[in-house]
């Protein structure tokens, strides 16, 4: 208390300044900030004309720039122009540049925080300190759309060029482009969170032009004053509260002390969190998100860091109810990976499907070491890029002979040691390669029945339609083939362990 007393006396306090907060543009105040610009800076912004949207909180600014300057080239300034606008005689209305030169840029503005209310601008009059929470903070940088114009221009020309050489011969190839339709909210609310859905909709709202006035316009300055508050009286409140009261109000008793975790994305789950729910959840968010793990390695996860201490006993118990065991490894369920009624989040593929392509694929690796991806795709007839989703998440391409392999290696201890769930998990295979096998047939079945209808028609047609789309194979380096000329691979064909489907 001696040193405490002796401190406040060496520094005593010289002056209470009170704080106010002033609401009179807390809805309408915006901090500019320019990161580009120089703080030495003697050139003063030269700012033309001023566009708002409100929905979307963008702002951009149209700058004149100093032709009289040393450093402007005018020359290329005029090239630049005519590029853009092309020839003189083009209609005034329609050019970017209405004086046939580079005169003007503009500033687009980006979010720079999230919640600018946390932020406030402070005004000091000489006896209180005004606070106004700040409703948005905008950093600008330059943008150049008129060069978006003048590659367009370049590339129309282009394409009209390449059209008159085309019309020299007929075609008859056409694009055809097959999407799948995903009716999952999930997928819904992920395409609106998009970087081009976003786009799309700051483009359909009009930008709205602003008056622009300097900072020392008149206006300017009726404006600043009301960052002060002309409430300036005090409350009293904090004189009537006991001291006691008045500390217990700046200060609230601490709660229930937990500690602090890091920031996770909403996927994620910390470790503890994770050690609070039951085993059977564990396992199940573990194995989704590692997709293939060994055992032993699963059972240090669970029971390290303290938290329940699980034995290989009680864990073999209810692992086989979200995973599969592949080479001695466990494999998170198809249908952990994907719910009933969902679809797959890159094409859009029904999760019946894309679980019944994912256990043909698992199949495979139980009874083959390597499994060639262009060989199951052709079999099972699902886009590209779900096979290759289904194949990153267990295993790994070897580059030499463009083979895939589990990221795993062979468990074979886990097998010797617990070989009567291993021979279980070998019948369920097989009854599940049974069921996979009916259903393969059945769709080539309808395949060929469907292919000979579209030939009858096609003939009839005149030889139309015969580029229709097929989502056929796909090679491992990732690109596609046509294989509508090519017969069905499903018929006759056996696989590495002699099972014919």
């Amino acid at each position: 208390m001696n040193s405490q007393t002796e401190s406040d006396e060496d520094d005593p306090v010289v002056r209470e300044i009170p704080i106010i907060h002033s609401k009179k543009l807390e809805k309408s105040l915006h901090l500019f900030q320019f990161p580009l610009k120089r703080k030495k800076c003697k050139n003063e912004q030269n700012i033309k004309k001023c566009f708002f949207k409100p929905q979307n909180q963008e702002v951009k600014l149209e700058m004149g720039i100093n032709m009289d300057s040393p450093n402007f080239d005018s020359g290329r300034a005029k090239n630049i122009a005519l590029d853009v606008d092309g020839e003189e005689d083009s209609s005034k209305n329609q050019r970017y540049f209405t004086n046939q030169i580079v005169d003007k840029v503009f500033l687009q503005s980006s979010v720079a925080v999230k919640d600018p209310n946390k932020y406030a601008a402070a005004v000091f009059n000489g006896k209180e300190i005004h606070l106004t929470s700040l409703n948005g903070v905008f950093q600008f940088r330059p943008t150049f759309p008129y060069m978006e114009k003048s590659l367009k221009k370049k590339k129309d020309t282009e394409t009209a060029n390449e059209s008159d050489e085309e019309q020299a011969g007929p075609s008859s190839a056409q694009q055809v482009t097959a999407k799948f339709k995903s009716n999952d909210e999930r997928w819904k609310k992920k395409q609106e969170e998009s970087y081009k859905f976003l786009k799309e909709k700051s483009a359909d709202e009009p930008w709205t032009e602003c008056k622009w006035y300097e900072s020392h316009s008149t206006l300017s300055s009726v404006e600043r004053l009301k960052l002060i508050s002309d409430s300036t009286n005090e409350v009293g409140q904090a004189e009537n509260l006991p001291n006691l009261e008045y500390i217990r109000l700046l200060v609230p008793e601490d709660q229930e002390q937990v500690p602090l975790e890091p920031t996770l994305p909403s996927n994620v789950l910390s470790l503890r969190a994770l050690k609070a729910l039951p085993i059977l959840e564990q396992c199940r968010l573990l194995l989704k998100d590692a997709q293939i793990i060994q055992f032993q390695q699963l059972l240090m996860l669970l029971t390290g860091g303290g938290g329940e201490k699980f034995t290989a006993d009680s864990l073999l118990k209810v692992l086989p109810n979200v995973a599969v065991l592949v080479r001695g490894n466990w494999v998170v369920k198809s249908e952990v990976l994907y719910p009933k009624n969902s679809f797959s989040a890159t094409s859009g593929v029904p999760a019946e499907l894309m679980c019944r392509a994912r256990d043909y694929v698992l199949y495979l690796f139980t009874k083959n070491q390597y499994v060639e991806r262009k060989k199951a795709s052709s079999i099972l007839k699902i886009p590209s890029d779900e096979i290759k989703e289904i194949f990153t998440g267990v295993s790994k391409l070897r580059r030499h002979n463009k083979e895939w392999e589990l990221k795993s290696p062979t468990d074979q201890d886990f097998v010797n040691k617990h070989g009567d769930l291993a021979q279980k998990q070998s019948l369920m295979w097989e009854h599940r390669f049974h069921q996979l096998s009916e259903f393969l047939k059945d769709t080539s079945k309808s395949r060929r029945k469907s292919r000979s209808e579209s030939k009858s028609v096609s003939e009839e047609g005149g030889g139309r339609g015969r580029n229709g789309p097929s989502f056929s194979s796909d090679n491992d380096s990732g690109t596609e083939k046509n294989s509508n000329s090519s017969k069905s691979p499903v018929a006759g064909r056996k696989n590495k362990s002699g099972v014919r489907v």
